[in-house]
């Protein structure tokens, strides 16, 4: 069966049993990621996950089925997320066709193809089939950015204003991975649950984005301004274990070069290095390095 992206997550919940199968698809490869990882959050409370690749099912089309009807070492519930890169949903049609015919359904499986189709052979067999679901993610707008914000926040006890979630989602870039660490971030930092939601003060993000260094996109932009290729190829690695998708970083990149650009321009036409470096765009802990780069001739770096 076919459903929208902001339905899904809602018709799953509704009805996990009726579904052997879910696949997520389209361009919007962050939308794809977050929304798998809002269809087994409850799953994860109790079952095992077992995340596989197309590596993984090659043998032959009965791979699929088989490791969905496998039991658990202890015994436990399961259930399995593929992930398809860019063309590889193709070679995986025949395992899936074989899942859905199978009378016996196991394990519930979560495919993200990113790049798919929804008018490939594999996709109308989705459509067609009363225990799956399949949804196309599209690139997102701000305003599904900053819908799909809240819902995370409600899910993890934060009542967040529209105003924030307008902000996380211009800071993310629309990147609902990312927008998901920051909702999780903030929850965490405030202690917040669904039994004691909690509202978090307007000035959290400069606070949480400046005191947190794990997971600071800062870091892979100084790298790689800074020409720094070793460390560059770390917060990659870093950022790419995270599930954050090159796009997203492009995108945000862009964003910080656009506000250092700004920034530069002041300076140029003789504003104070001190007043631009102290500008609120500007993480306080780089301020001091962003003074140094605006005197030398580089641009400052920016939370932008």
């Amino acid at each position: 069966m076919k459903a929208k992206p902001e339905d899904i997550v809602r018709r799953f919940h509704a009805g996990s049993d009726q579904f052997r199968l879910v696949l997520l698809c389209g361009p919007n490869v962050t939308r794809c990621q977050a929304l798998v990882e809002e269809l087994v959050k409850p799953l994860a409370q109790a079952a095992e996950r077992v995340d596989l690749t197309i590596g993984d099912i090659a043998d032959g089309p009965a791979r699929l089925n088989d490791e969905a009807n496998s039991a658990s070492l202890f015994g436990d519930k399961r259930f399995l997320v593929l992930r398809l890169n860019s063309g590889e949903a193709v070679r995986a049609t025949a395992a899936i066709d074989n899942l859905l015919a199978s009378e016996t359904a196991g394990d519930p499986v979560f495919v993200i193809a990113p790049g798919m189709g929804d008018k490939t052979a594999l996709a109308k067999s989705i459509i067609a089939a009363p225990d799956a679901l399949i949804a196309t993610c599209y690139e997102t707008t701000p305003q599904q950015a900053a819908a799909a914000i809240q819902t995370m926040a409600q899910t993890e006890g934060l009542r967040l204003s529209r105003e924030m979630a307008q902000e996380i989602a211009a800071l993310t870039s629309n990147d609902l991975v990312l927008a998901r660490m920051e909702v999780e971030k903030i929850a965490l930092y405030l202690d917040a649950t669904p039994e004691n939601p909690l509202a978090p003060e307007d000035d959290i993000l400069l606070l949480l984005g400046a005191e947190n260094d794990e997971e600071d996109i800062n870091l892979l932009i100084h790298a790689a301004l800074n020409g720094d290729a070793a460390r560059l190829a770390q917060e990659i690695a870093a950022t790419r274990a995270q599930g954050i998708s090159e796009i997203g970083l492009i995108r945000i990149m862009l964003r910080h070069l656009s506000k250092l650009a700004e920034l530069r321009s002041k300076v140029d036409k003789g504003g104070n290095v001190d007043a631009v470096a102290g500008h609120p765009s500007v993480f306080s802990r780089n301020r001091n390095i962003s003074s140094g780069n605006c005197a030398s001739g580089h641009p400052p770096i920016s939370r932008g």
